[in-house]
């Protein structure tokens, strides 16, 4: 008898339809339109995204760009939820030497999720300051801490004295804008000494 004449085992049959289904069904896709793995489980777990919409510009102080001694954080706060910053702000980023920021959702630049906030600035050191301040949920062992004194004086990082100000309400909806103009002064100006309640005096990135 050849081996071709030779009759498979039921089960080993069973076997070859089913793992060719398989195949067949995951290159077919199952209605993510052609979505990534990463984005495909997220679907399957019902995850959805918030509507973003782009928000960037530039922060100077008494004219003139930051400079590289620290870190100046842009935080955008809920104005009606202000308690929320004390566990660490969710929506930040960070302004680059000349003082350029841009803000980061889901894709590189695609800005922040949509809503009105009030804006809250501090520019602070890598590790320094005492502990214990606000974090950011989620990050790791190699996330890096930044803490006061702020070299603002804590003039612009209090969300709650902010929010009375025009210049730092941000409303946040499509398109948004990319052309956002912050200039911080502080000369000639006294120091904050106790920053208020919701002041950001520490921050983690």
């Amino acid at each position: 008898m050849s081996l071709l004449s030779r009759r498979a085992p039921a089960g080993w049959l069973t076997l070859v339809l089913v793992s060719s289904l398989t195949a067949t069904l995951a290159g077919c896709g199952s209605g993510t339109g052609g979505a990534r793995p990463d984005e495909q489980e997220q679907a399957s777990k019902g995850y959805k995204q918030n509507p973003v919409a782009k928000v960037a510009g530039r922060v100077t102080i008494d004219g003139e760009p930051p400079g590289k001694d620290g870190l100046l954080f842009v935080v955008l706060v809920d104005p009606q939820h202000l308690d929320k910053v004390r566990k660490g702000p969710d929506v930040f980023t960070t302004c680059d030497e000349e003082g350029k920021f841009s803000f980061t959702t889901y894709l590189k630049d695609d800005g922040a999720p949509q809503g009105k906030y009030v804006a809250a600035f501090a520019f602070l050191k890598l590790g320094s300051g005492k502990g214990g301040g606000p974090r950011n949920p989620g990050m790791g062992v190699d996330s890096q801490t930044f803490g006061g004194p702020d070299k603002l004086k804590n003039l612009y990082n209090d969300p709650e004295k902010n929010k009375s100000d025009p210049t730092f309400q941000i409303d946040v909806a499509p398109p948004g804008r990319t052309d956002y103009e912050f200039n911080l002064a502080i000369a000639g100006k006294e120091a904050v000494p106790k920053p208020g309640p919701y002041a950001i005096t520490h921050m983690a990135r």
